[in-house]
């Protein structure tokens, strides 16, 4: 391995917009030696995701934020080249945090082994990983989803809503998936096989088109984009209706949270059940979730879509396309130059 390594590194303070030259690709010395306990990876996948957002602003929306100066914060999987640590040995494929960078030093106790070819360790960053976790455990905290349910599921072509929409499915509900554009709208209907789908580029205001795909009322609403999505999808759901709020997609870059009186005025007088949902206060459950999940997966029964992106240098791109709504299914950098 040469001792230069490649970083992405957060270049300066994002406006309300986040734009790919807020980060820079930096040549960077290979880390000092390792000590005890720790392995060192060569980075070959890494996750885009949503939540890293929120790790730019000024008071971060989770964990610790990400400054000026930093590499830019990320789950990923790497082979490992060196280690001290008697967890892994040189060969396996870890996950964990490794950041946006061609190599990593992590403690191997903190990381996770993974299995698979070149071609399929990349779903452990997916619908075997967070992002599927993510779905699996909202929906058991949502309650008892299944026969006579009518669900809706906000960003339904993306990492986590496209397994919400596959699990629920499974488990007998009547699924709805709220999404924009002709993909993702195939996508859904004709691979994650959603019974209705509600594209916010085309036709009626969403409160109207909620009422003509269920006027019934909704059960149930797995909502991961906030703002005034939720506001209108608690609206559509009948009296005791429950929902999980699992995201925050529109508010990362919209500026001031909307008013909310109205909302709570709601929830009270159709008696609503919400719940706000981060996966990590579940991950006591995490091992018996993942062998769930890869048993469905190997059997056939999930479908993972990826958008795949080439490069450590477009990382940043991948992000900013997320976030605009320009990705489907799992988004991933297939990291390169890190041999």
């Amino acid at each position: 391995m040469s001792d230069q390594a490649q970083s992405v590194v957060l270049s300066r303070q994002p406006g309300q917009h986040l734009r790919p030259d807020d980060f820079t690709l930096r040549e960077v010395q290979r880390a000092a030696a390792l000590r005890e306990g720790e392995v060192r990876l060569r980075v070959r996948w890494l996750s885009i995701d949503p939540y890293q957002r929120g790790l730019l602003d000024q008071t971060p929306m989770f964990g610790r934020g990400v400054m000026v100066g930093d590499v830019m914060a990320g789950r990923g999987i790497g082979e490992v080249v060196e280690s001290r640590s008697e967890r892994f040995a040189p060969g396996d494929m870890a996950l964990g945090e490794t950041g946006w960078a061609t190599e990593a030093v992590a403690r191997g106790d903190l990381l996770t082994q993974v299995n698979g070819t070149v071609d399929t360790l990349s779903h452990h960053l997916g619908a075997l990983g967070v992002p599927g976790l993510t779905a699996f455990l909202g929906l058991e905290a949502l309650g008892g989803v299944g026969p006579g349910d009518v669900l809706l599921v906000s960003s339904a072509a993306g990492a986590v809503g496209s397994m919400v929409v596959q699990l629920a499915k499974a488990r007998g509900a009547k699924v709805l998936g709220l999404t924009s554009g002709a993909v993702k709208t195939s996508l859904l209907l004709n691979q994650f096989k959603a019974d209705g789908v509600i594209d916010r580029h085309q036709g009626l205001a969403l409160p109207q088109a909620l009422r003509q795909a269920a006027p019934e009322g909704l059960t149930c609403f797995f909502d991961n984009v906030g703002e005034q999505t939720l506001a209108d999808g608690l609206t559509a759901l009948r009296p005791r209706g429950r929902a999980l709020l699992c995201g925050y997609i529109s508010g990362y870059e919209a500026g001031a949270p909307m008013q909310s009186v109205e909302t709570l005025r709601l929830v009270m007088r159709q008696r609503l059940e919400i719940k706000g949902f981060l996966v990590h206060d579940h991950s006591v459950r995490f091992g018996e979730t993942r062998r769930v999940l890869e048993t469905l997966w190997r059997a056939g029964r999930l479908n993972a879509v990826q958008t795949v992106v080439e490069g450590l240098g477009n990382a940043p791109a991948a992000l900013c396309d997320l976030l605009a709504g320009r990705a489907a299914g799992k988004v991933v950098v297939r990291v390169s130059g890190s041999d």
